[in-house]
This record gives C-alpha cells, structure tokens and sequence, in this order.
C-alpha cells in the first residue's frame, strides 16, 4: 500500500500525514459549499458510493481479494455505526449548522470511543484520560446548550450523534478484529457499501430535492467522496505502515481547528462565548489525550487512540 502511494520512508510519512489531515480539516467546508446544491442526505449516498468505488478500484489494481473476509455480523454491525449513523449524522448536521463547530463536536468521538470501550471491551479509564473525559463533557454541555431550545440545536446534536456513532464504529472494529483479522482496506470498503444501502434507500421513500448539477458540485463531490474519504482512508493505512498507530492518530486533533479557522475564513461562522469556552474545554480535553499517546508512543508502549478509518465527516 505504501509503495503503491509512494511513501517509502518515514519522512515521507510524516509528509504524507501533514497532507491527510489537511485533506480532512477542509473536507467540512467542501461539503458545506456541496450542500449548497445538493439534499445531505442525496449528497452523503453520493460521495459514500464513490468512495466506495474509489477504494474497490484501488483493491482491483493491488490484486488484493475483493470478497468480504469479515463475517457478516462484523461487516453489518460496524457499516451501521460507522457509515450509516456516522457519515449521516454528519452531513445533515453540516447542512444545518456551522462547519466548524461541527467538526468539534463530531469529534468528541475519542471520549465517546473510551467510554463506549470500558462498556463494551472491559477497557478501563484510567487517570489522566477521566480528565479528558470530563473536560470534554463540559464543553459539549457548553457548546449544544440545552437549556437554549432555539436557534441550531438540532444540527448540534446531529454533530453529537455522529461523534457517538464514529466511536461505536471504531469500538466495533476492534472488537471483530481482535476475534477475525482481517485487511483493513477490504473491512472498510465492504462497511460502508452495507451501510449505505439504508440511505440508499432514502431518495427513494421521501421526496428529497434533487441535486442541482454544475462543474463546481461534480468537483465538491468528487473531493469530499474519492479524495477525503477514500484516498483519505488509503493514505492513512500506508501512513501506518511506517509511524506507530499512537503518533500518527495525533493527527485527528488538528482537523477541527483547521475545519474551525476554515469555515470561519469562507462562511464568517462566529461562535458564542459559551461555544468558545466549550471548545476550549474539548480541546483541553483532545490535548491531554495527545500527550498521553505521545508518552506511551515515546516508551515504545504503541498508544493507539482510536484507529481512524474514516474522516468522521
């Protein structure tokens, strides 16, 4: 997979990794300026079925097995989470609120993934990352605001939804492949087409507005589908090829400040000073799991957050 990416050392990788989570910080306002023409839910079965295309082409030209190797339990349970809630949640949530502030919330997923793991893997939390955990509980309280039932409160507990599904997700992967190994890249092309297929199905129940077409949106999709969420995926599985799986999952943390900046830059989205209290507590909470994973990254101990299959976005 790396060569077939070109990173062959781990400069390269590091390059490669600078490159991915740029890729993904802009994917939030690639996919606002996207449903600007375009139905979120039309929009998200779009960019899911080329990403989906995308990486079984890429299968093809690897000559890896493009038959499932997962069982199906594996397959459709991680698919529902991890593209059905996850990649859904998300785009209807960008359609309603900011980009940024969004992404911050999508990304409560690493606190979400340690509680959901303590109830489900027996993991346990564990000093410092209890910290984290309530540090990021109060700055979500403080940027949904549910003692304020007007405005976009909806669009920020879709965000949370999908944060809360992206960490099932990855807790479900590591469940099914600590019991049955198998190639990432097969595991993840095969959840997403299972997970889709209810979306799929969506257009089709309701009378859902269908998407305005020009070079501009064909261009949006096209990146939102093929390069964040596919050759995201690809590049981040050669990038593990050559960093430890805890350095390199650093990189989820500096997507929504990009994805933040950015929004604020092309849309002029302002954020409450609750909104930037509540941030500031995530991001507290984001940097005391970063340190924890350098540390352990540091002792050789291969500190692994949560393994990132998809953008969460």
């Amino acid at each position: 997979m790396s060569s077939f990416l070109g990173i062959g050392s781990k400069r390269g990788a590091y390059v490669a990794l600078a490159v991915l989570t740029s890729v993904w910080g802009a994917n939030w306002v690639m996919m606002k300026l996207a449903l600007e023409g375009a139905d979120p839910v039309v929009f998200n079965v779009q960019r899911t079925w080329v990403a989906i295309a995308v990486l079984f082409v890429a299968m093809a030209a690897m000559r890896a097995p493009l038959a499932p190797q997962a069982t199906w339990t594996a397959i459709v349970v991680t698919g529902f989470f991890q593209t059905t809630v996850n990649l859904g949640a998300t785009t209807v949530a960008v359609a309603g609120g900011g980009a940024g502030r969004t992404s911050v919330l999508v990304f409560t997923m690493p606190f979400w993934t340690l509680v959901i793991a303590r109830i489900v893997l027996g993991e346990r939390v564990r000093g410092l990352q209890w910290l984290a955990v309530a540090c990021a509980f109060a700055g979500l309280v403080l940027v949904v605001a549910p003692w304020d039932w007007r405005g976009d409160l909806a669009p920020k507990l879709w965000a949370t939804l999908s944060g809360l599904g992206w960490a099932a997700g990855t807790v479900a992967t590591k469940h099914f492949q600590r019991e049955h190994p198998t190639d990432p890249q097969n595991f993840i092309a095969w959840q997403m087409l299972v997970g889709v297929l209810p979306l799929t199905l969506l257009p089709f129940a309701f009378d859902l507005a269908p998407t305005r077409w020009s070079v501009a949106q064909v261009a949006l999709l096209f990146y939102s589908g093929a390069i964040s969420t596919a050759f995201g995926f690809l590049l981040w599985i050669a990038v593990l090829k050559h960093l430890p799986a805890g350095t390199a999952s650093l990189n989820i943390f500096a997507v929504p400040p990009i994805a933040l900046l950015s929004s604020m830059a092309v849309f002029g989205e302002r954020l409450t000073g609750n909104e930037w209290a509540g941030i500031a507590l995530i991001g507290a909470g984001l940097a005391i799991l970063a340190a924890i994973a350098w540390r352990a990254s540091r002792r050789g101990a291969g500190a692994e957050l949560a393994p990132a299959p998809l953008e969460g976005g």
